[in-house]
């Protein structure tokens, strides 16, 4: 099932275009995202000329805002022609609202985000025809990736501190009672920064 996707959008979907990317990325597939793969000091129409070359699929996340921008336009008309030249590229629209798709997209089959159900349209953008197995191939992926992982009580799963970046094993759970209110209280802290989460258990 391993894909490697570009996610052509406009950056005032990035809110609807990230929580999906972030999704495909846990199901395995090695998604090219501008925010994630470009740095300071890269030059933006290089990067971009570059992914559109090596990708073999191409998500257009059509809305009002992609379809009026001259970026996202480009991105796709370059990838129906890679299409259309050597048939190496699969383009699948994603449709973010009820923008109309333009002509030449218009009869490849696509996948709706319009009521927000980024599991839906994660199984449909990566074959996967139940949540079971949306699930199992997401602990797939999490238990090959190799990372770390600690469940702290009051928090839940973590694997470094999103602060500063430490380990799993440079993280601990802490617990707390309110005995006036009867409350329990538990979470997870960083002993290298301090960072600090957790709430009522």
């Amino acid at each position: 099932m391993f894909m490697h996707a570009f996610i052509s959008h406009n950056h005032r979907d990035k809110p609807q275009v990230t929580p999906l990317a972030a999704r495909l990325r846990l199901l395995g597939v090695d998604v090219w995202l501008d925010s994630w793969k470009i740095r300071p000091g890269d030059r933006i129409p290089g990067k971009v000329n570059e992914a559109l070359g090596l990708v073999d699929t191409v998500m257009v996340f059509w809305s009002a805002n992609s379809s009026n921008s001259p970026w996202v336009n480009t991105e796709w008309e370059a990838a129906l022609t890679r299409r259309l030249r050597d048939d190496s590229v699969r383009v699948i629209p994603v449709v973010l609202d009820d923008t109309p798709l333009p002509p030449l997209l218009e009869p490849i089959m696509w996948v709706s985000l319009v009521d927000g159900d980024i599991d839906r349209a994660a199984r449909e953008l990566v074959g996967v025809d139940s949540q079971a197995e949306l699930l199992k191939t997401m602990q797939r992926t999490v238990e090959e990736s190799g990372l770390e992982y600690t469940y702290f009580h009051g928090f839940g799963v973590i694997v470094g501190c999103p602060r500063c970046g430490a380990p799993s094993s440079k993280l601990e759970g802490w617990s707390a009672v309110d005995h006036a209110r009867d409350d329990m209280y538990a979470g997870v802290r960083c002993t290298e920064c301090g960072w600090d989460e957790g709430g009522e258990v």
